[in-house]
């Protein structure tokens, strides 16, 4: 596809009857030993800190893997390889809010090579997995592919509470 015209397409985003609804793309990064991942803040939680996965929405005519390249390239300037792992389906009714979330998984030799934790914009952490239930997490089933050591499956999993506060 020609760079120039990719430049111009607009994100999966759109509202009917006051119902937004948006496409993302996003990525559970681990080290190699499997002890730590990288999580991005969420901006639009200020009452506590919240995280959910790095990545972002989809363009027109992106497919998800091109998305999650992007993304992870433009946020943190890495290129990893990745596997789709999950579809997360993420409905806030209350809230007047449907995503679908294409969930990959990439690992990283070590996070020491990521200098780029606050870009201005995003503002990304490093956990230990270990420590990862003490966090509010979105959507929560992200919380168990986290802890997972291996996806032999793609899973779906459908959250109906994605933007309610759980502390």
């Amino acid at each position: 596809m020609n760079t120039t015209k990719k430049e111009n397409l607009q994100d999966i985003k759109f509202e009917i009857n006051d119902i937004n609804f948006n496409v993302r793309s996003s990525c559970i990064i681990k080290d190699k030993l499997y002890k730590r991942v990288l999580l991005a803040n969420m901006r639009t939680i200020t009452t506590h800190e919240a995280f959910l996965l790095p990545g972002g929405r989809l363009n027109l005519l992106e497919n998800s893997k091109e998305a999650i390249t992007r993304e992870i390239k433009e946020e943190l300037n890495l290129n990893l390889d990745y596997k789709l792992i999950s579809i997360e389906e993420n409905i806030a009714k209350e809230k007047q809010f449907h995503m679908i979330e294409f969930v990959y998984y990439a690992e990283i030799d070590n996070f020491d090579l990521v200098n780029n934790l606050d870009n201005g914009w995003d503002k990304f952490k490093i956990f230990d997995i270990k420590d990862i239930n003490s966090l509010d997490i979105r959507p929560k089933t992200i919380k168990e592919l986290i802890k997972q050591e291996e996806y032999k499956n793609i899973s779906h999993n459908i959250n109906c509470d994605w933007l309610q506060i759980r502390l």
